[in-house]
């Protein structure tokens, strides 16, 4: 796991920029208990909860979300941004993340 206790949310909505602090350990455990909660019906939560422990930062672009298909994230680990794409039928993950983007 990180050495370091937080993960820096960042997200883009209606053209404005907003940054907050996350503790890691009370975002593992929500998205623990979403994958132990659905389990075999919730491979978006198991992958967070693999990536949550290394993760430096999250990055949701909600503007650019809004006109996709499928929406996404971007995450950083050790340096390298990755992207997760997260099927709008995960309502409930989108609704923890959208949660989480509140000023």
């Amino acid at each position: 796991m990180l050495d370091t206790q937080n993960i820096i949310l960042k997200w883009i909505e209606r053209n404005e920029h907003y940054q907050k602090v996350l503790d890691r350990q009370e975002v593992m455990a929500v998205f623990e208990g979403l994958a132990i909660g659905f389990s075999g019906d919730n491979e978006i939560s198991e992958k967070l909860v693999e990536i949550i422990p290394e993760v430096e930062e999250i990055k949701i672009n909600k503007d650019i979300n809004a006109t996709q298909e499928i929406p996404c994230i971007t995450y950083v680990i050790n340096g390298k941004v990755e992207v997760l794409k997260i099927i709008r039928y995960h309502k409930i993950v989108w609704a923890i993340l959208n949660k989480y983007c509140s000023k």
